[in-house]
């Protein structure tokens, strides 16, 4: 469907089976569990890091970002890459517009995600409910409450042009959400991230990077509106959803 959003709609969540065990066995691997599940420093400040970072997407008056992405198929092959301008502002308006290919679009004005992307899908637009086309929205997906929907490890610290970031690795919990596990590069000074690796459900990889972030800056106006374009044919996902 897209470079951007490839298997985002109907994606499927897995959950998890338990098997049975001796009592005993289970009775060792429960006090096991209990140990090892307690709270080190260094798992409190990863999840500090984590939301702050999400107040920092979610509270501020804006955010413009320069970003490139490339998609990699599970059956392998080049990937396919993208690239242009990413705007947010608060949890509930963000945008994608692309330079190449320099037509697309992806916008959410607060109310419905718009898909306009004639590059892959010429002479028609996606209107899809907000809550569907969360899984685009790095801070509604990955950063809302991060210790509560995840398992979280350290990977080692590294930079991204020249600037110190921590790298983290995330694992859902059962049916918390639309993808199997990401890896993200945060800067922690700015509490942004620079970088994000999503594994979707379907084997599929996006890789995010992001550059030349601002905050609190003034934003084009119409930033996030979107009109599709005359002649353009408007699928209404949020029509087909709503029971009749």
């Amino acid at each position: 469907m897209s470079r951007l959003c490839t298997t985002l709609l109907g994606t499927t969540l897995l959950g998890a089976t338990l098997l049975a065990s001796p009592a005993s066995a289970q009775s060792s691997a429960q006090s096991s569990a209990q140990s090892s599940s307690k709270p080190t420093a260094r798992d409190s400040a990863r999840v500090a890091l984590l939301e702050r970072t999400a107040a920092t997407y979610r509270g501020t008056r804006s955010l413009r970002a320069t970003f490139t992405q490339g998609i990699t198929s599970v059956r392998g092959g080049p990937p396919m890459r993208s690239a242009g301008e990413f705007f947010q502002q608060g949890s509930q308006r963000f945008a994608f517009r692309f330079t190449d290919p320099p037509e697309d679009r992806i916008v959410a004005d607060g109310e419905v995600l718009w898909l306009y992307l004639p590059s892959t899908s010429k002479g028609q637009v996606l209107k899809v409910p907000r809550a569907v086309g969360a899984g685009l929205d790095i801070a509604a997906t990955v950063l809302r409450e991060p210790a509560r929907r995840f398992t979280i490890s350290g990977l080692p610290d590294t930079t991204i042009d020249r600037t110190p970031v921590q790298v983290l690795h995330l694992v859902p919990k059962a049916g918390e959400a639309p993808f199997a596990r990401t890896t993200l590069w945060i800067e922690p000074r700015s509490a942004t991230v620079r970088r994000a690796v999503i594994v979707e459900l379907s084997g599929l990889t996006r890789t995010l990077a992001f550059s030349r972030i601002r905050t609190g800056t003034t934003l084009p106006a119409g930033v996030f509106t979107f009109t599709p374009p005359p002649g353009v044919r408007v699928i209404d996902q949020a029509a087909l959803l709503t029971p009749r």
